[in-house]
């Protein structure tokens, strides 16, 4: 991606063509990609499964993200491009979990690895104690090899769920020691999960992988120094890997992180060693927080890092037409959209360019307002148009600036929907007047996921199906019949739900 300094003069030529933001042809290099592939909703049995989860992606996201890259890059998105190619198979989840019709990331991805519907807040385990068997060992078990590739904490919960079990998803310590021998590469953040001075058990994590043969590294130039005949174990960053704006544009003193392109390619160098092939599940997984956070700049900058490592993917694909790529979400979030501004909503492209201009994240924001606060006073009006300004490059009105100064104590808004009367709907809704991305909360939604699938195999996603019946399909392919015991609702009511999940957190606060 581009630097920040080259945006401005890219963005205004984008707005002076005749469609300006328009959502125009596909990338032609991601149309290139998939030419030679098999017809849309090929049949056959694919060797190799890529399950590909932009976390949090509401349906408004992939068409936001379009807009945006030909503002940064010039280009469209490799996700337009497949969407728009035939050859693709196009298709929707139902996503409602077994305590609520809004799911979290954990009961999703369950869904997906074990094929039962569960409470939110837990890794494949049913509200009674009863354990489910996940996908991974499965699949290792039918000769697969086994990754796993986040952004988040790699013992999150969306990559968790493919390979353990726990009965509550914040216990991410205990998830770690589950992947040794099991998951082959794991990659992303998390490292005080591993390191024998972060957990609380002192365990060094790190020197098991290593005895039972894995590389382990730390920093983006260790992962690409790697071998690639051995099993691979990355965490780099303590907690969730940073968000891609602040990495990119504002990276400080430390070193950059790796992309989830380069994490992928890491990946797939290494599970294409697999004699028997591989299940590798990757995620974009903090398109979701900056959602929760109605942070419009991150959210779509953590977009364009997926849709990067999409691109790694269909190149893998040319040379390994066996493999079959799903694309798809766990559920929306704060459902964020585009409104029409102005006479004939003729302002709306020039709002929305605004954001190219946008240099952090408001976790960095709001790093930066907190330091304004002295003895519980409230910062001035004044001090926290010029933070907005350093950061996003828009002048804010003094009532925006009010509001926000307001709630950074814990005053509320006057805002009536009350998900949007703290400090996140102050800044998410300041924005929204200046940029025109527009939210409906800071919590997830009841969505159909949009999902796309490429190779042999894609045809049993062309249709709406319940994320449940993933397994059934993913299992199918790979021979195995092993089928997890199910709960109804009835039979659920008995059982307390579970105390909200980490994901409903706000990650900046």
């Amino acid at each position: 991606m581009p630097d920040r300094t080259e945006l401005t003069r890219r963005q205004w030529l984008a707005l002076s063509g005749a469609a300006a933001l328009g959502a125009g042809p596909p990338s032609a290099a991601g149309q290139d990609r998939i030419a030679d592939s098999p017809a849309r909703g090929e049949r056959g049995t694919p060797r190799n499964i890529i399950f590909m989860v932009a976390d949090g992606m509401s349906p408004g996201v992939p068409g936001l993200a379009e807009l945006f890259s030909q503002l940064l890059r010039a280009r469209g998105t490799n996700w337009h491009a497949l969407a728009a190619n035939p050859r693709a198979a196009c298709g929707l989840l139902q996503t409602d979990s077994l305590s609520s019709m809004v799911t979290d990331s954990s009961a999703a991805s369950s869904a997906w690895a074990s094929g039962s519907r569960i409470f939110n807040g837990a890794v494949n385990v049913l509200p009674d104690g009863t354990r489910l068997t996940p996908i991974a060992p499965l699949a290792r078990d039918k000769g697969k090899s086994i990754g796993l590739v986040s952004t988040t904490t790699i013992t999150h919960a969306t990559p968790a769920c493919f390979a353990a079990v726990q009965p509550k998803r914040a216990d991410e310590h205990l998830i770690a020691p589950q992947y040794l021998d099991l998951v082959d590469v794991i990659l992303g953040g998390g490292h005080e999960f591993f390191a024998a001075d972060k957990r609380k058990d002192q365990v060094d994590l790190y020197e098991r992988f290593r005895t039972s043969g894995y590389t382990v590294c730390r920093t983006r130039d260790e992962l690409l120094a790697a071998p690639r005949d051995r099993k691979l174990l990355g965490c780099f960053s303590t907690g969730h890997m940073p968000f891609t704006i602040d990495d990119r544009n504002r990276p400080g003193d430390r070193p950059r992180m790796p992309s989830l392109a380069e994490m992928s390619r890491a990946a797939l160098d290494r599970l294409s060693n697999s004699g028997g092939g591989f299940l590798l599940q990757m995620e974009g997984g903090r398109v979701d927080h900056a959602a929760h956070s109605n942070d419009a700049a991150a959210m779509l900058w953590e977009q364009l890092d997926f849709d990067e490592a999409i691109g790694v993917v269909l190149a893998f694909i040319e040379q390994n037409p066996d493999t079959l790529l799903i694309i798809t979400t766990d559920h929306g979030n704060s459902n964020p959209t585009l409104i029409g501004i102005g006479p004939g909503y003729r302002d709306s492209a020039a709002r929305f360019a605004r954001l190219a201009e946008v240099g952090s994240s408001f976790s960095t924001i709001y790093a930066e307002l907190r330091g304004l606060i002295s003895d519980g006073q409230r910062p001035a009006a004044d001090d926290v148009i010029a933070v907005m300004r350093a950061h996003t490059q828009i002048t804010i009105e003094q009532v925006e600036a009010e509001t926000i100064a307001r709630t950074m104590t814990g005053q509320k808004s006057d805002d009536l929907h009350h998900q949007h009367r703290g400090i996140v709907g102050a800044l998410g809704q300041t924005m929204t007047n200046h940029t025109g991305v527009a939210w409906t909360g800071t919590s997830h939604t009841f969505d159909y996921a949009l999902t796309l699938a490429l190779g042999p195999g894609s045809d049993r996603f062309a249709s709406l199906m319940h994320h449940t019946d993933v397994y059934g399909v993913l299992t199918s392919f790979m021979g195995i019949d092993h089928k997890n015991p199910t709960m109804t609702a009835e039979e659920a009511k008995q059982y307390a739900a579970l105390p909200v999940a980490p994901d409903e957190d706000l990650h900046w606060i």
